[in-house]
C-alpha cells in the first residue's frame, strides 16, 4: 500500500497479491478517523507494508510538508506494527495527471490516489531492480 498524504486528502494505492501492479485503490479525508480507516483497509486488504511519498523539495532537503508528513506517520506507527517505508515522492502529482492526460485547467477528480500509485510504482520497480542486482551478485 503506498499513500499520498497531502493537507486535506490521503491518496492511497495498492498492490496485487504478485507486488507487479501499483492500482489507486481511494481518497480519505487527512482527519482524526484516519487511523481507523487505514487500519480497516490493511485488515480487509491483506497489507504488510506501508509506502509514503515524502514530498522532498527541488534540492532534495526536507521541507515543511515532509517534515509534517513524517511527523503525521510517527502517529501512525504508534497505532499499527506494520512495516512502513518512505520513498521520494517529488513530480508524483504531475506525472499522475500527465499519464492520465489531464491538464490543470481540465481536472475534475482529484489525483491524490492516482499520485499514490505513482509513488506506489516507483517502489515495485526499485525494489524489483535490487532484487534483480541481488540475484545477478549472487551468481
Amino acid at each position: 500500500m503506498a499513500l499520498d498524504i497531502g493537507e486535506k486528502n490521503i491518496g492511497i494505492a495498492i498492490s496485487d497479491k504478485l507486488n507487479i501492479l501499483a492500482i489507486p485503490y481511494s481518497i480519505e479525508r487527512n482527519d482524526d478517523n484516519f487511523g481507523s480507516k487505514i487500519s480497516e483497509i490493511i485488515k480487509e486488504k491483506d497489507i504488510n507494508k506501508i509506502i509514503v511519498g515524502i514530498p522532498y523539495n527541488l534540492k532534495g532537503k526536507l521541507g515543511h510538508q515532509a517534515k509534517k508528513t513524517i511527523d503525521f506517520i510517527e502517529e501512525l506507527k504508534a497505532k499499527t506494527d506494520i512495516e512502513i517505508h518512505f520513498i521520494d515522492e517529488r513530480f508524483s502529482t504531475q506525472i499522475s495527471r500527465k499519464n492520465l492526460m489531464f491538464k490543470k485547467k481540465e481536472i475534475k477528480i482529484s489525483l491524490d490516489k492516482y499520485a499514490a500509485a505513482v509513488i506506489l510504482e516507483n517502489y515495485l520497480n526499485l525494489s524489483k531492480k535490487t532484487n534483480d542486482e541481488n540475484e545477478v551478485s549472487a551468481k
